[in-house]
């Protein structure tokens, strides 16, 4: 999926979803609106699990690499696991092979709500209460708008480290036609999501611009945090729903195949 639920990290460090406890590092109460439309809505999927899948051992892979650079800089793994909860999803992530956090999720059948972040690295949490909203039904295009507040603490101990202000602005629009690895796409959704996040220490921005393709999920990123150069991720391959899609067999040839490539979106 992919926060929890979730701007890209180098490899060696936290995921897109974590890097969010690294820069966050303590988020707050949770209130949604939505712009008003002046006209009739553009659906843009079904249900949550069309646009965003999220079954128990769904599995993706991605190559993240460095737009400006064109070179590539390493794998990452999202891996689902359902959990006990009814409704409630654990994302396992990974950089290179190394396990860098996990994302809680629940979805109500309304509502896909980011619960937790987890980076291993730092040994952090970030618990939202109320949880943060990542998509909701009707799936339309359209600007939400949520604030929340979430508790840091240390994995393992517990120990508070503090708290911090989020404002999340999530812009749903129907994007061009899109050509990536796994093939020509003719309705994607574009989920633009900027993230202001605010605390003691000061403040900073989240922008990710992810292309969504119903029925697979995110097939490409970009992201970046408070100047710092942007990062993109690809996906590759991924299993869904026991489904197949690409080949995972050949990573070390994408990874070289991938260095100097340019753009693949369709104009």
């Amino acid at each position: 999926m992919s926060e929890d639920a979730k701007a890209h990290p180098a490899p060696g460090r936290s995921s897109r979803a974590t890097l969010l406890v690294v820069c966050a590092a303590t988020l707050c109460a949770c209130s949604i609106g939505s712009s008003n439309a002046s006209r009739a809505p553009v659906t843009l999927a079904s249900s949550l699990q069309e646009l965003s899948p999220h079954g128990d051992r769904d599995h993706f892979v991605f190559i993240v690499q460095s737009p400006g650079a064109g070179a590539a800089q390493g794998i990452q793994v999202e891996h689902i696991s359902a959990l006990d909860q009814p409704g409630e999803f654990e994302v396992t992530l990974s950089a290179d092979g190394a396990a860098t956090g996990r994302v809680r999720i629940r979805d109500d059948g309304q509502t896909l709500w980011l619960l937790s972040e987890d980076d291993l690295q730092r040994r952090i949490r970030v618990t939202y209460e109320p949880p943060l909203p990542y998509l909701s039904e009707p799936i339309v295009a359209g600007e939400r708008r949520a604030t929340a507040t979430g508790e840091i603490t240390r994995l393992g101990e517990g120990g508070a480290i503090g708290t911090m202000q989020v404002t999340q602005v999530v812009d749903l629009t129907p994007a061009p036609p899109v050509h990536s690895r796994l093939g020509i796409y003719p309705r994607p959704v574009s989920m633009r999501t900027v993230r202001s996040m605010h605390g003691g220490d000061g403040g900073l921005e989240l922008t990710t611009t992810m292309v969504l393709v119903p029925g697979i999920g995110e097939v490409r990123s970009d992201g970046s945090v408070s100047g710092s150069p942007p990062l993109r991720r690809e996906l590759v391959c991924a299993i869904i729903g026991g489904r197949a899609i690409g080949d995972c067999h050949n990573l070390n040839a994408l990874l070289q195949e991938s260095t100097g490539a340019g753009s693949t979106d369709v104009q």
